[in-house]
């Protein structure tokens, strides 16, 4: 009698182990998400100009660095121009950064020419909210600032003009 309940607790074992490991085969669940897009003005990664024309939104609210805004084509040949005030550029500054999350970032910035072949350079300084200096972005050389939740970061644009077009892409990215 032993030996067939044995035999049966064995058979059932059996059973149920192959029956667990085919539980099921594929499957799927659906969330809902809300990705609402926003202009530069108001998005998680808040981009905003300073007082200076040649920094401004566009009509999507997107921020545009161009320096044949005014009424000129660009800048003179063999020049240096600095927007915002590297003394006080928590005050006076070409654009800001806000970090519009509850979380504490890194952002980095990155300057890319358009053409290979440029005399000059386009310097992109990184202030915190006190005004003091932390980093530097220019093409080949990338610059960071940390920004706590809801914190302002300032920049200063530098430009040092020989006789080439200095347009390129800033990038910024965000860790």
């Amino acid at each position: 009698m032993n030996t067939k309940i044995a035999v049966l607790l064995i058979a059932v074992i059996g059973v149920s182990s192959v029956a667990g490991t085919a539980a099921f085969t594929t499957g799927q669940v659906d969330r809902t998400a809300t990705v609402q897009v926003a202009g530069d003005d108001a998005a998680l990664t808040g981009l905003a100009p300073g007082a200076s024309d040649l920094v401004y939104y566009d009509g999507n609210n997107e921020l545009q660095i161009d320096f044949s805004q005014v009424t000129a084509d660009g800048v003179n040949a063999n020049s240096t121009y600095t927007v915002g005030d590297t003394g006080a550029a928590n005050e006076t500054y070409a654009f800001n950064v806000t970090n519009n999350h509850n979380t504490q970032y890194q952002y980095t910035f990155d300057y890319v020419f358009d053409n290979t072949n440029n005399a000059g350079n386009v310097s992109f300084l990184l202030y915190d909210n006190t005004g003091t200096q932390v980093d530097t972005a220019s093409p080949g050389s990338t610059g960071s600032i940390s920004l706590a939740a809801g914190e302002v970061g300032y920049v200063v644009i530098e430009l040092d003009a020989a006789s080439t077009d200095l347009s390129g892409t800033l990038s910024v990215s965000i860790s």
